[in-house]
């Protein structure tokens, strides 16, 4: 006798949604022609799959196979859709919206089917984002105000920060590396009921992997409900991170003379290091505090580039690879019985937090209940 679907699939309801599907190829960053050929279908075919036609228990199994999710992923309901002006991109301009996509439906896959479970059983850092209700950041004045009033509230002085990952962590944001996406987009942050950061790993600068963190503090601060990725709010992040990461005053005492017309790219080094940011933007961040001329700066940056550090740098080794520890160190905490639960209920594979978001599966350890 065949077993019904419901028992068959694991899944907590009889009904396909065609719109799992579309959010796991999109994940997977699948075509539907590629999707089509996995099947043996036309593209067409797996069109109509994503907007109503109920596929076979054989389609089925394919596409779980195919899009590294469990069958009953596709009998779930998507209760929390990520929209793009909810998002906050990093990324160049040459992104396309494609990709944007592919990264949203990643995170959505990690955050609805994923972490929300995690949270369930794991008492996360009380979110301590600063709010600035109306505060004004229309000039760049205002946001170097915030930057430091930011970091009063946050009791952490006007010296270098140390870690930019855990400080996030610290204020109640999960972050997450996300691996095999392409280089033009370097960060993403969302808030929903906790903010969440993914910080891709195609790019391995220390010093880009900071400034990204911060970039995308700004973001969580400054443009909640507000569509970013224009000039205007990637500008304003910009600045914020700047001036977070670089708080004027101490900066400015700390920022070496010239040597004559030149740089002095030891003592530049040496700050680099300290400071944990990179040649171009102390260079960029002197520039805006009339340290030294723009026509100074643009000869900085020239050398950079001529020297073939516009990628890397000099001195990279010597400032230290941050990485995420937060929703790691909850994950090593659950029992075997905890993880094997939370695995089915989120209809995804272990394969995808290992492959796509660096996570590493727990310990087996028996529960104590």
């Amino acid at each position: 006798m065949k077993q019904n679907n419901l028992f068959s699939h694991g899944r907590d309801d009889a009904i396909y949604n065609s719109e799992q599907l579309k959010l796991a190829r999109l994940a997977a960053g699948k075509s539907l022609i590629e999707v089509g050929e996995a099947l043996g279908v036309t593209r067409q075919y797996v069109h109509k799959l994503e907007v109503g036609a109920t596929p076979s228990d054989e389609h089925i199994k394919t596409l779980a196979n195919f899009l590294n999710v469990q069958e009953s992923f596709f009998y779930k309901s998507r209760n929390r859709q990520i929209e793009l002006e909810q998002c906050h991109f990093r990324s160049v301009r040459s992104s396309t919206q494609t990709l944007k996509k592919m990264v949203m439906s990643q995170v959505e896959i990690l955050d609805t089917h994923f972490l929300k479970l995690l949270e369930n059983e794991i008492d996360f850092p009380e979110i301590k984002i600063p709010e600035i209700a109306d505060a004004d950041i229309s000039s760049v004045t205002q946001i170097e105000l915030l930057a430091e009033r930011v970091r009063r509230d946050l009791n952490i002085g006007l010296g270098p920060i140390s870690n930019m990952t855990k400080l996030l962590e610290y204020i109640g944001c999960l972050v997450v590396n996300i691996k095999d996406v392409d280089e033009r987009v370097d960060a993403f942050s969302i808030y929903n009921s906790r903010p969440l950061v993914i910080r891709n790993t195609a790019k391995i600068s220390p010093c880009r992997l900071r400034f990204d963190l911060a970039h995308e503090l700004g973001h969580l601060i400054m443009h909640q409900g507000i569509e970013s990725g224009c000039r205007k709010t990637e500008e304003q992040a910009n600045n914020f991170a700047s001036a977070f990461l670089m708080p004027r005053s101490t900066f400015s005492t700390e920022f070496p003379k010239m040597r004559g017309r030149n740089f002095n790219w030891d003592a530049l080094g040496e700050l680099k290091i300290r400071w944990g940011v990179s040649y171009k933007a102390i260079i960029y961040r002197a520039a805006k505090l009339g340290l030294i001329t723009q026509e100074k700066a643009k000869s900085g940056f020239t050398y950079l580039n001529r020297s073939g550090q516009s990628k890397s740098e000099d001195n990279d080794d010597k400032v230290v690879v941050e990485n995420p520890s937060l929703v790691q160190t909850a994950i090593n905490i659950l029992d075997s019985y905890t993880w094997t639960k939370l695995l089915k209920e989120s209809s995804i594979n272990e394969r995808i937090l290992i492959d796509r978001y660096m996570l590493s599966l727990p310990k087996p350890r028996l529960s104590l209940v």
